[in-house]
């Protein structure tokens, strides 16, 4: 990904109403006794379009504020988004950027992890949580909302994104000869 001054200014923009729709919007509707959680997603949908670096700024960006606006202990969730972006961005570097199913996929199980992660956090850090079997539907509910909004999210923040995102398919189709040169 390309980071002008204008797409800065766009991925402001996205992660603010990434940030206000989780709070006001997200954690207050349930379904089936789980509320819906999209930030460990976009973090991860920031790496799989932008990389390892832009995965990992963006998440730590996301991270601090959900940690400032929630109760919870801070830092945690830095550090666990920023390694979730970082993590993604070196799958898209590695092996290019995913088509929307394969990045709800990957979408879901950052979900799964920072969900265990950040539950194994507080208690270690012995904030006032506990972890128990009886979490354990809240966490597969909220990996399965995360995946059926990963693939349109994936799909949103890359057409928002799109003047800054490098295609490296393009690169590839290179002709060689039988030197490899």
């Amino acid at each position: 990904m390309i980071v002008t001054t204008k797409v800065a200014v766009r991925i402001i923009l996205v992660l603010v109403a990434a940030i206000l729709l989780q709070d006001t919007f997200f954690s207050l509707v349930e379904l089936f006794g789980a509320s819906f959680w999209i930030l460990p997603a976009v973090a991860a949908i920031f790496g799989m379009l932008g990389g390892s670096m832009v995965g990992a700024t963006v998440g730590f960006t996301v991270g601090f504020f959900s940690d400032a606006l929630n109760d919870g202990p801070l830092g945690t969730a830095c550090l666990v988004f920023m390694g979730i972006g970082y993590a993604t961005g070196l799958y898209r570097e590695r092996g290019g950027q995913p088509p929307a199913l394969a990045a709800a996929l990957i979408a879901g199980a950052a979900t799964f992890f920072a969900n265990l992660a950040l539950g194994l956090f507080t208690t270690l850090l012995d904030f006032d949580a506990y972890l128990s079997a009886a979490a354990l539907p809240d966490l597969l509910l909220q990996t399965l909302f995360a995946f059926s909004l990963a693939g349109p999210l994936f799909i949103l923040i890359g057409r928002i994104l799109r003047p800054a995102l490098v295609d490296e398919r393009a690169g590839r189709h290179r002709r060689t000869t039988a030197f490899g040169s």
